[in-house]
């Protein structure tokens, strides 16, 4: 969810929603549909346990609104969501507040076992053989500072939490390569390295906070590094190369105006990463920039333009890109689907704060 949101939770009500059908708010019982197509993260207002979890039709252009809860006999999810993360047909469910891990199947959304509670603060999350990683910021100090971060350790058989590895403070997104973790310590400037062989680690020093990685088609790994709220200069805020060999930074791109949420995304040839840029709060324009990875270069021009940019996801196998509009997480926002040439194809009417994209 947006990082400004989330900073300001700490005192106030932040990002969220239930996710409605295009002509319809209200649950309804619709049919579920079990079909390929796009799962949107309602995140939910903070405290208030109204997450849900849409279905986008993309061959037809419809919105089912809260698909989970009506596989589930109109059980509530309950909760924030911050993440959602898909393997071997499960889906996982990140949440915050309350926190927890939900289970569901991606084909029919049926829940499939208890949910983790044994976490503090989870946000996202990757799968590395027979475990799932997730990272938590750990409970608040008494002066609003991630002193007890850490990365739990979920089997993914079991589904129960196992252990915990050491990190930064406010790790943030994760990546899995090659038998080693990479970890956005968000509250610092620092990535922890993690091998997996004896749990073992390292710290990348950057320039500023990380927030969330993408791999390109030529196997360097990017890590987008924002301002934490102004805390670093703009000259350090981009796009970082991080060199998996040698776990080493290379090559920095400078992105004027990079979200402080760092939300990036790539498409299926790894060559465009997609980049979410921001005026300062209390503007409200936000673009989306293309940066491509064969040349180390950004668009001169933004592929988007609106207001109130949160998210944005790429689906590979029909080359879209989605964008959510947060619509200031004062109302009712929407997701917008577009080609590669940034032409506008779709887009639907939902709750509060449409956040996350996947695709199945």
């Amino acid at each position: 969810m947006n990082r400004i949101n989330n900073f300001m939770s700490i005192a106030v009500t932040i990002a969220g929603l239930v996710f409605f059908s295009s002509c319809d708010s209200s649950s309804g019982g619709e049919e579920i549909p079990m079909k390929t197509g796009v799962l949107i993260v309602n995140a939910g207002n903070f405290g208030q346990g109204n997450g849900s979890v849409s279905f986008y039709d993309e061959e037809v252009g419809t919105i089912a609104n809260n698909v989970i809860k009506d596989a589930n006999n109109g059980s509530d999810i309950g909760a924030t969501i911050e993440s959602i993360y898909q393997h071997e047909g499960v889906g996982f469910l990140v949440c915050n507040a309350t926190d927890k891990v939900e289970f569901f199947s991606v084909e029919d959304y049926k829940y499939l076992a208890n949910p983790t509670t044994s976490i503090s603060q989870p946000r996202y999350m990757t799968v590395a053989g027979d475990k799932a990683y997730i990272t938590c910021w750990g409970p608040w100090s008494k002066n609003f500072t991630l002193e007890e971060s850490y990365i739990a350790v979920m089997d993914l058989n079991s589904k129960e939490i196992i252990d915990s590895l050491e990190c930064g403070s406010g790790p943030e997104g994760i990546v899995s390569v090659n038998n080693k973790l990479y970890i956005a310590n968000s509250f610092e400037t620092t990535v922890t390295v993690v091998n997996l062989s004896d749990d073992s680690s390292e710290k990348i020093d950057l320039n500023a906070a990380p927030q969330h990685f993408a791999m390109d088609g030529s196997g360097t790994l990017w890590v987008t590094v924002s301002s934490n709220f102004g805390v670093h200069p703009e000259d350090k805020v981009g796009l970082q190369a991080i060199n998996t060999s040698t776990d080493s930074k290379n090559s920095f791109v400078k992105i004027p105006g990079l979200s402080d949420d760092g939300v990036l995304a790539i498409d299926g040839s790894g060559e465009n990463i997609y980049l979410l840029t921001a005026q300062p709060w209390p503007a409200t324009e936000t673009e989306v920039f293309v940066f491509d990875t064969k040349t180390n270069t950004l668009g001169s021009d933004a592929l988007v333009s609106g207001e109130n940019f949160n998210g944005i996801g790429f689906n590979e196998t029909t080359d879209k890109l989605y964008v959510a509009d947060a619509a200031g997480f004062s109302g009712n926002g929407k997701i917008m689907v577009y080609d590669v040439d940034g032409l506008a194809l779709d887009n639907q009417i939902t709750s509060i704060g449409p956040f996350h994209f996947m695709f199945k």
